[in-house]
């Protein structure tokens, strides 16, 4: 889950890549302010692909680690303690 989809206004090109690499669909386009933004944050799988292949850099995946459905185990067998 994403906690926040920051953009900086200032380097989004409107290219509208992020949109389309979303594999979730996530990332929906704000017509009135014309900058992406998420739609369906608890869908996300902060795969950060979205952040990855912005041309410009103009967007930061900020996580939610402390969301309650994130599993007890990571992939290193270690328990999560919360």
């Amino acid at each position: 889950m994403v906690k926040e989809l920051k953009v900086d206004r200032e380097k989004c090109v409107h290219c509208k890549t992020c949109l389309d690499v979303c594999f979730k669909n996530v990332i929906e386009w704000d017509e009135e302010q014309q900058i992406p933004y998420a739609k369906y944050p608890l869908d996300c799988q902060v795969c950060c692909i979205c952040e990855t292949t912005c041309p410009k850099n103009a967007i930061e995946v900020i996580p939610d680690w402390d969301a309650k459905y994130y599993p007890r185990y990571v992939s290193t067998m270690r328990e999560v303690k919360f």
